[in-house]
């Protein structure tokens, strides 16, 4: 159970994070934890995020702490804190197809301070999803090769459960993958929605533009879409289409792959398993009130990707991407990130 690893990242956004990341198991898997500590140039504070998962029994429990910051205007400060407790129970499992339910609670607390308006929200709901699976990959993948993914979730919030607010949200996601031309290419489709029940005056439950930020618990702007190509919510027009009670999003990539090295560099813990290629095509839109056509917004791109293996054991994507906005708020934008679009 002692930490197996550490490691120092930096991140960049609304300021830059330095922090360290470590975390362990125990030989059987029953238990596992991981921890990270990290601190920002602007906020200048310490922020910490954990979680513990243990697998014993069925269900599997899963434990989740934050504290953190994120500097607002010039000297403002929006702090974080949340804890949340998650059920998870696998239904079917098999060599073709897996099928769960989760249950989870959650409970935060938001302050702005240091601004002429300082504010605090609390927030507290259950969450309850259904997932099904039948993806599968193999030694030479690059992306899923085959089968679909669905994912359907309601959250409540209540002031029962300590919200400030009382509504429901309920989200969507299909995700299918098949094969095209040879063995590892791959035509990957995505499709989403989501939508808002109850206090109509709530009108930014969820947000569209760049991608997904965190998860359906993020009562305000949830962000489950990709679009790339326009800012991250929208930039400097959010309320009048990246946000609303409604939002729906369709994707669509071609993966290819451009080799397969599989070689490392002498004795460095660097290894090169895979070179690939992507083109792709986004549409999204949020919205409150009538649904427009003419609003929904549109991109299309190209990606390059490596798959490495990090420290004899560490699976990495990396993807260098440029995508262009078709749309009035639509720009070119070049990306780099971790992992695949979805």
């Amino acid at each position: 159970m002692l930490p197996r690893f550490w490691s120092p990242y930096f991140t960049t956004g609304d300021e830059t994070r330095l922090g360290i990341v470590s975390g362990g198991f125990d030989p059987l898997f029953r238990h596992a934890y991981g921890m990270d500590v990290h601190g920002g140039t602007e906020t200048r504070r310490l922020g910490f995020r954990g979680f513990y998962q243990y697998d014993r029994f069925r269900p599997t429990f899963l434990v989740t702490v934050q504290d953190d910051a994120d500097p607002v205007d010039d000297s403002g400060l929006d702090r974080t804190r949340e804890v949340t407790l998650r059920a998870s129970l696998p239904l079917r499992r098999s060599v073709r197809s897996s099928q769960s339910v989760s249950l989870a609670w959650r409970r935060s607390h938001e302050t702005v301070q240091g601004t002429p308006e300082p504010t605090r929200l609390d927030l507290g709901g259950l969450e309850a999803a259904w997932a099904m699976s039948t993806l599968k990959e193999y030694p030479y993948s690059i992306s899923p090769l085959d089968g679909y993914r669905l994912r359907l979730a309601v959250l409540k919030e209540d002031p029962s459960l300590g919200s400030e607010v009382s509504l429901v949200k309920a989200t969507a996601d299909a995700r299918a993958f098949a094969r095209l031309f040879g063995e590892s290419d791959t035509l990957a489709l995505r499709l989403g929605g989501g939508t808002t029940f109850g206090r109509p005056s709530f009108r930014r439950s969820y947000s569209v533009g760049g991608f997904p930020d965190g998860s359906l618990f993020d009562v305000v702007r949830t962000n489950h879409s990709v679009l790339r190509g326009y800012a991250q919510d929208g930039g400097a027009d959010p309320d009048r289409l990246f946000t609303g009670r409604n939002f729906v999003n369709a994707n669509v990539e071609y993966r290819f792959p451009l080799g397969h090295p599989q070689r490392g560099w002498r004795s460095l813990p660097v290894f090169l398993r895979h070179l690939h290629a992507a083109v792709f095509a986004d549409a999204a839109h949020a919205w409150t009130g009538d649904f427009r056509l003419g609003d929904v917004k549109t991109g299309a791109g190209v990606a390059l990707g490596a798959d490495t293996s990090l420290g004899h054991g560490l699976p990495l994507t990396g993807v260098l991407g440029v995508a262009r906005g078709f749309a009035d708020s639509g720009e070119t934008k070049v990306y780099v990130r971790l992992g695949l679009a979805f």
